[in-house]
């Protein structure tokens, strides 16, 4: 049974605005109990849907069940693209990305977003999930730091040490991205799981050599230890995104239709907020979620512009290299397809809402 944090619309914690903000940006997902018979094969293929449409007649009475973790609704709201909708929205708000894969488990969420390692699981486990567009936030969001006075500068210097994550988290894969730029393996580092919250304190205490944390955990973390730094050649590439729905929803023409609709809609708001960032921080995240504007500015500032790219074998094969990276470093027991997981009918839809 899924748990939402609560529904759109009700109040939370003040002392909660910061962790609430940081979980719009993470998708994090265990990888505990992942173990899978759900096939294996290690190159991408193409999509499970090569075309790029849908239909577009969208029935009275439809709705679509959306699953949020406070991105989403207030970039349609703020931008104007929540209006007239020709179906009806039922929003529910997660506070973590393993309550939304829950919830998609539990048939209770039609559409959602995540970052790039649930596909992983989903694959891996043979959840029922379909990635159905895809955009780029700049590198920046994620950090490698070292604990105070670190002679540690580079990655490769992280071999034998002890190096703390959130694991089968996209921090993880962070990590694993980091060591293979320089040759280098998990297996290679001692591994140290914990909560994001807490690495910079772990950090701090001198508990690890060096931990990947997140803004503005880190911006915090650097400016009240002064001889912490971050760790040269660490993951430069881009911090994917995912809108996520499933095979079951998406064999409903009525939902396929609402969907197209969405993703058009969704690409305009984020198209609008990137445009005018300053009123999204201050009516979102210093209004709404009570966040510090000096904070506000660098949780959006480091995601913002946002690139939204195809399904396609490019998108396609970075995934797999993703569910390779995991598969080496031992978290998932063989090799899978990636491709399985994706469908790109709304390519389409993308590209008509970016004229």
């Amino acid at each position: 049974m899924f748990t939402p944090a609560h529904r759109a619309g009700r109040s939370r914690p003040r002392r909660a605005a910061v962790l609430t903000a940081l979980s719009t940006l993470f998708a994090v997902c265990a990888l505990a109990a992942c173990g899978s018979d759900s096939g294996s094969g290690g190159s991408a293929g193409t999509p499970a849907t090569a075309v790029t449409s849908y239909p577009t007649t969208i029935p009275a009475g439809t709705t679509l069940r959306v699953g949020d973790q406070g991105t989403i609704k207030p970039a349609l709201d703020l931008s104007g693209q929540a209006a007239d909708t020709p179906y009806k929205i039922d929003w529910s708000k997660f506070a973590s990305g393993p309550l939304l894969l829950e919830a998609f488990r539990a048939n209770a969420v039609d559409v959602g977003y995540v970052a790039d390692t649930p596909p992983v699981i989903a694959a891996a486990s043979g959840q029922d999930l379909a990635v159905i567009a895809s955009w780029h936030n700049p590198p920046g969001q994620m950090v490698l730091l070292t604990k105070p006075g670190s002679p540690i500068r580079s990655v490769t210097e992280l071999k034998g040490k002890k190096v703390a994550i959130t694991t089968g988290t996209i921090l993880q894969a962070y990590l694993l991205r980091s060591l293979d730029s320089v040759g280098l393996e998990q297996k290679d580092v001692e591994i140290v799981n914990l909560a994001i919250t807490d690495i910079p304190t772990a950090l701090a205490r001198g508990d690890v050599d060096a931990g990947v944390t997140a803004e503005p955990l880190a911006t915090t973390y650097l400016q009240a230890n002064p001889t912490a730094h971050k760790v040269d050649g660490a993951d430069t590439s881009p911090v994917v995104q995912y809108l996520i729905t499933t095979q079951k929803v998406l064999s409903d023409p009525a939902k396929q239709a609402a969907l197209g609709d969405f993703v058009q809609r969704w690409v305009k708001a984020v198209s609008w907020r990137d445009a005018n960032t300053d009123e999204y921080i201050d009516k979102y995240y210093v209004e709404e979620l009570k966040v510090p504007l000096a904070t506000a500015k660098v949780l959006v500032g480091t995601g913002i512009p946002s690139e939204f790219v195809p399904i396609d074998a490019e998108s396609i094969g970075g995934a797999q290299k993703l569910a390779d990276l995991f598969h080496a470093s031992g978290v998932l027991p063989k090799k899978i397809d990636i491709s399985k997981v994706f469908d790109a009918r709304y390519n389409s839809a993308v590209e008509e809402a970016q004229q």
